[in-house]
């Protein structure tokens, strides 16, 4: 069954992308900021929080992994590409995409490899723990639907 999507569902998209974004920088501020102070504008602050300027930002790149999301996985605008090609697609658009904001908006120094390694970790991390909640939440609606389809059956069966 396909699912008609509206600008506001694209929003909700993009507010949920930009909350897991701020909680994954939350946490590494909390652990590393001190240390990175001088390395990122992220962690301008040390462990004393976000600055609101780094929060924008994210918002923005939320938008825009948002809109990448949208680009890949919809057939209105690439319809003959298997999901593992868009699943690839995407994911390099969003590297790329994290590479330009972190050279614009000082996330992080481009040219250290260390910063790289680690931005990558925690994104292999984050893209793991997603594809585990979305195969969670495709299983639990296709148990769902089987036991709407078996009581519609059971239903069925029953009348005359």
């Amino acid at each position: 069954m396909k699912e008609k999507k509206n600008l506001l569902d694209y929003m909700a998209q993009a507010m949920i992308v930009f909350g897991i974004a701020m909680l994954v920088v939350a946490c590494i501020g909390c652990l590393v900021g001190e240390e990175a102070r001088g390395l990122s504008t992220m962690f301008a602050l040390g462990g004393k929080g976000i600055p609101s300027n780094t929060v924008l930002e994210f918002m923005l790149v939320s938008v825009c992994i948002t809109a990448i999301r949208f680009l890949f996985f919809s057939d209105a605008v690439i319809r003959k590409m298997s999901i593992a090609m868009r699943t690839i697609g995407m994911l390099a658009s969003v590297i790329v995409l994290i590479g330009l904001f972190a050279y614009f908006f000082g996330w992080f120094p481009v040219d250290d490899p260390r910063c790289w390694v680690s931005f990558l970790v925690s994104f292999g991390i984050c893209f793991v723990a997603g594809v585990a909640v979305s195969v969670l939440k495709e299983h639990m609606d296709n148990k769902q639907l089987e036991e709407g389809l078996r009581h519609l059956k059971e239903k069925q069966a029953e009348e005359p």
